[in-house]
């Protein structure tokens, strides 16, 4: 367990998160599921906020609810003192629900429609992100039907590379953003048009960047694209976006991680805020300065608990298919239904052997989720496909997944027809709460229609 986070402690043998047994929790709840702590996301709201401020004051959080968007985490988020970042009119929904007021939400995305425009614009959010110069006619159109002003953020892409995995990277080419070279266009457009206000620019590198070049290089360009539109449009901005994309460190990082690895992190949020509110700081004191945290707050919130359903050996075979050793597997009860981007982007959870914390992991063991697809097997550790567990871990033992708080309730799916995992968390004051239930069979049948009870639809 990472030694350094009071979170995790050892009790009888067993694992604690936040003081609570997983073991225990998992004699009397169904497997898999999620616990989050209270503690753990102020914590690290908190972290993000103190860190930029020290370095610029005028600095705002919006949480990206992407990120995990369970509204008693929102509302904890909330609290904690940050803002709120959509990007689809449902997200903007639990937004609302949650308690934030729009005032306090940005609405970004690749493809709004029509109606999520006309929702945003009509309640007042704080501003809309534009994707490209057709989005910014798409919405001055929504916005004058309702005869409303809406107030727009261009997101430009200002082509960084980020070294995170290529699924990751959002400025460097690719489907998100308007191209630099547009930038003078959109925001003349968005000046000129008498229902959009250009209130700020917007722009957003990757995931899970483990380096603060990109940042330097990102802020650097977006702050002279910031002078050079101001005088094409005629305009004066008032606020920075800088999006999110701070690392977490999947892996216990090693004293030399390379960039390039993705899951380890040597950064901290006051390496970021250097990076990002320092050079805001220096040459434009006067912009407020927006992040987009989503992973770097949620992902170390939470804990996944799994059960060992079924163990074998199978035999390790060369090139040739001949047999040079065994190979013993354990499978549990979550796979990619359950963890998406172990299989998206081969991605990373350390592992425990909850119910035998106390035993030294000294065995490899192959480790692989419970659907029907050859590809549902975790990463090992290192260079290895394996992962060290006590060589005594079997059939009924649990399993816990680390750092799982982040895209995680969000990309999970009924896939084989494996109902949905329940979360719990750990309140402030120490109270044990569900924050979401388990899939029922009826939830698993609810969407379908038969043919027979079928309403005819309209050609």
């Amino acid at each position: 367990m990472p030694a350094t986070d009071p979170l995790y402690t050892v009790r009888d043998g067993r694992l604690c998160f936040d003081g609570v047994d997983l073991v225990e929790l998992a004699e009397t709840h169904d497997t898999p599921f999620f616990v989050f702590s209270e503690r753990r996301v102020r914590a690290n709201v908190e972290a993000v906020l103190a860190a930029f401020r020290r370095v610029h004051e005028a600095t705002e959080v919006f949480y990206a609810s992407k990120a995990c968007s369970n509204l008693w985490f929102l509302g904890v988020v909330r609290d904690a003192g940050a803002n709120v970042e959509v990007n689809a009119g449902g997200e903007l929904e639990k937004a609302l629900a949650a308690g934030f007021e729009p005032d306090q939400i940005v609405f970004n995305g690749v493809a709004k429609t029509k109606d999520e425009i006309e929702r945003a614009v009509a309640c007042g959010v704080r501003a809309l992100m534009v994707d490209s110069l057709y989005e910014l006619g798409r919405i001055g159109e929504v916005a004058a039907s309702i005869d409303a002003v809406a107030a727009v953020a261009p997101r430009i892409d200002v082509h960084v590379p980020t070294l995170t995995h290529p699924g990751l990277e959002t400025a460097h080419g690719g489907k998100a953003g308007i191209d630099r070279d547009d930038a003078g266009q959109a925001f003349r457009l968005a000046a000129e048009h008498p229902n959009l206000e250009p209130v700020g620019m917007h722009l957003h590198i990757g995931s899970q960047i483990t380096s603060v070049e990109p940042y330097r290089q990102a802020i650097g360009a977006a702050l002279e694209l910031v002078a050079e539109v101001e005088v094409a449009a005629g305009v004066r901005l008032r606020s920075l976006n800088a999006g999110g994309g701070f690392a977490v460190p999947y892996r216990e990082a090693p004293v030399t991680c390379h960039p390039s690895d993705y899951f380890c992190s040597l950064l901290t949020a006051a390496d970021y805020a250097e990076a990002v509110g320092g050079v805001v700081a220096a040459r434009r004191p006067d912009l407020q300065l927006s992040l987009e945290p989503g992973r770097s707050i949620a992902a170390t919130t939470a804990v996944l608990v799994s059960r060992v359903e079924n163990e074998k050996v199978k035999g390790r075979r060369d090139g040739a298919g001949r047999r040079i050793g065994d190979e013993r597997w354990v499978t549990v009860d979550a796979g990619f239904n359950t963890l998406l981007e172990h299989t998206n982007y081969a991605w990373y959870y350390r592992t425990i052997v909850a119910s035998r914390a106390g035993e030294e992991a000294d065995t490899d063991f192959r480790l692989a989720g419970p659907l029907c697809d050859g590809g549902d097997v975790f990463a090992g550790d290192a260079e290895s496909p394996y992962r060290r567990f006590p060589a005594a871990t079997a059939v009924g033992d649990v399993v816990a997944f680390l750092d799982a708080g982040a895209y995680t309730l969000e990309m999970m799916n009924p896939y084989n027809a494996r109902p949905t995992a329940a979360a719990f968390a750990v309140t402030a004051a120490g109270e044990l709460v569900r924050i979401r239930r388990r899939d029922t069979a009826e939830d698993l049948v609810a969407h379908d229609v038969l043919p027979d009870d079928a309403v005819a639809e309209e050609a």
